[in-house]
């Protein structure tokens, strides 16, 4: 018999990468909820015994700077960072650094199923080129201009980035939908948007349904996104 015969073959990581916006006006009861959703979210999927995909969790964050809190690591492996809130919103430095990690195939193997991104954000980013910014503050920015903003076209038009499942959620007033329209870009999915702490838990529930489905699915490499029955209409932004 071949020794291959009895090894077990491991299951090909399922990446999902978290980027979040933990800038100052995430302070309080937004980066309080965060933290606890993103715990229940990699408790769910530690929780998972059959996969066909291992989930792996990576989390960058961007306030004030850009910080990699969490490389690819297994869920069943990774102590969830808590996060603070400070600083400015630098999402297109996050955005490059997220898409850098996409393409390193050391950070994320050729046989990786395709990756699952989440962006949460709570407001503008403050790395705009000057005429998106003040677009931005007049608030006569269109989300075809986002497409075109260069970290942005850069991610999705990248190998990888062109590929993954993106979900987006905007908490309070004053998140930019327009941009988190332009991350997620894609027919039929929606931006969810959230006025507290419930909504981001409801969010946080559908990105892990959506994962911990795929995960254990005859083909993980098909994108699956839970239904939005639960949302309301005022929730979702298409």
């Amino acid at each position: 018999m071949n020794l291959n015969d009895f090894l077990t073959t491991k299951p090909r990581p399922l990446p999902v990468f978290v980027l979040a916006d933990v800038s100052g006006s995430m302070r309080g009861t937004k980066i309080e909820s965060l933290n606890a959703a993103l715990r229940e979210m990699v408790g769910a999927f530690r929780d998972l015994d059959t996969v066909r995909g291992e989930i792996q969790v990576g989390i960058i964050t961007f306030g004030g700077t850009v910080q990699v809190c969490s490389i690819l690591t297994p869920a069943a492996e990774l102590s969830v960072p808590r996060l603070e809130a400070s600083g400015s919103t630098p999402m297109g430095q996050a955005l490059l650094m997220l898409t850098r990690f996409l393409e390193d195939e050391n950070a994320v193997p050729t046989r990786a199923y395709t990756p699952t991104l989440v962006l949460v954000s709570d407001g503008l980013p403050t790395d705009l080129p000057e005429a998106l910014a003040d677009a931005a503050e007049k608030g006569e920015i269109r989300t075809e201009d986002y497409v075109e903003w260069a970290p942005l076209k850069t991610l999705r038009e990248s190998k990888r980035g062109s590929k993954c499942s993106r979900l987006a959620i905007g908490i309070g007033d004053d998140a930019d939908f327009g941009m988190l329209r332009a991350f997620v870009n894609t027919p039929g999915v929606p931006v969810i948007r959230a006025d507290g702490a419930r909504g981001i838990h409801r969010f946080f529930k559908w990105v892990t349904w959506s994962v911990t489905t795929r995960s254990v699915s005859r083909d993980p490499d098909q994108i699956i996104i839970a239904p939005i029955d639960d949302f309301d209409k005022s929730e979702l932004i298409m």
